[in-house]
C-alpha cells in the first residue's frame, strides 16, 4: 500500500504486505483494485473495517485475550478474520467470531475546531499534561491521528515524535513567512526540490540537492533533507528551487487515484531489492 509520495514525480514509499517499507520509482508499481470482503458475523461491513475499535468477546483464538480491546489493522483472509492491534501494542490475528465492533462516538477536535481545521500537518501547541513526558508549552505539527478519538501523533519542533491525548493540544495559526530572497513564496515551500548553490552554511554541501522539510525560523531559512538522507538547516541564500517536470501517474492514472493507502503491485525492477511481482500499500510519499 502507498504510504506517501516522495517527490513531484510520483515516486512513492510502499508498505509491502510483509510490512517492509520500500521507496519505489513510479514506473515500478501500478494500482490494483482491492477485493471487497464480506462483513463479520452479525455486523454490517460499515461497522467492522480497518480502524474499527473492537472488544475480544470469545476464546476461539488462542492466547487468553478475552476481554481485551484493540483496533483492526487489516483483514488476513477472505473469511474476514481480522488482525487486531491490542491496547498493549501486540498484534494478534483473531477469528472473526472472537471480536465485536465498539461504536465510538465522533468527537470534535480539541479547541472546538471543525475537523477540517485540525488535520495532518496542523501546527499545534501543547496546553495540557495528561500525556506524560513534560511537554507543556511545546509546539509541533500533527503527523497522524492514532485513533477515532482524535488523539494524535505530533512531531515536536525538536524533532521528537510523541503521541498525545487530544485534550493536551490545540491548533495554532502559523504566522506567514516572507519569501526567500528573489523567490516568490509559491516557489519556496515545504516539499520544494532545491539545489545548494552557496557556502554560507557550514558542512561543504555546495552542489548537493534535496527537499525542504520545514522552515526553521521566521527568516525563511529551511531545513533540507539531502538526497543522501541527511537533514541540514541552511541559510536561505544557500539554496535555490529546482523545477521538477511533472510526470503522469503510472498506468495513465490521475495522481488523485494514487495516494496514501492505495493498493499497488510492483511491476518493474528499477528499484533495487528484487520486489518484482510483490503487492503492498502506499504508506507515505517520501
Amino acid at each position: 500500500e502507498i504510504t506517501r509520495f516522495i517527490d513531484a514525480s510520483n515516486n512513492a514509499e510502499v508498505r509491502l504486505d510483509g510490512g517492509q517499507l520500500v521507496s519505489f520509482y513510479k514506473d515500478d508499481f501500478k494500482a490494483v483494485l482491492a477485493s471487497p470482503l464480506p462483513p463479520a458475523v452479525g455486523l454490517g461491513s460499515s461497522e467492522l473495517k480497518v480502524g474499527s475499535k473492537v472488544d475480544i468477546i470469545g476464546s476461539k483464538t488462542p492466547g487468553g485475550h478475552l476481554g481485551k480491546k484493540g483496533e483492526i489493522t487489516r483483514f488476513i483472509d477472505g473469511n474476514n478474520n481480522p488482525e487486531v492491534k491490542l491496547e498493549s501494542g501486540q498484534l494478534v490475528s483473531f477469528y472473526k467470531e472472537d471480536v465485536k465492533g465498539v461504536v465510538v462516538a465522533p468527537l470534535l477536535p480539541p479547541g472546538g475546531l471543525a475537523s477540517a481545521e485540525l488535520k495532518v500537518g496542523s501546527k499545534v501547541e501543547i496546553i495540557g499534561s495528561k500525556t506524560p513526558g513534560g511537554h507543556l508549552g511545546k509546539k509541533g505539527e500533527i503527523t497522524r491521528f492514532i485513533d477515532a478519538s482524535n488523539n494524535a501523533e505530533v512531531r515536536l519542533d525538536g524533532g521528537q515524535l510523541v503521541s498525545f491525548y487530544k485534550d493536551d493540544f490545540k491548533a495554532v495559526l502559523a504566522s506567514p513567512l516572507p519569501p526567500a530572497v528573489g523567490l516568490g513564496s509559491s516557489e519556496l515551500k515545504v516539499g520544494s526540490k532545491v539545489e545548494v548553490i552557496g557556502s554560507k552554511t557550514p558542512g561543504g554541501h555546495l552542489g548537493k540537492k534535496g527537499q525542504i522539510t520545514r522552515f526553521i525560523d521566521t527568516n525563511n531559512n529551511p531545513e533540507v533533507k539531502l538526497d543522501s538522507g541527511q537533514l541540514v538547516s541552511f541559510y536561505k541564500e544557500d539554496v535555490k528551487v529546482v523545477v521538477a517536470s511533472r510526470s503522469p501517474s503510472p498506468g495513465g492514472l490521475a495522481s488523485a487515484e494514487l495516494k496514501v493507502g492505495s493498493k499497488v503491485e510492483i511491476i518493474g525492477s528499477k528499484t533495487p531489492g528484487g520486489h518484482l511481482g510483490k503487492k503492498g500499500e502506499i504508506t507515505r510519499f517520501i
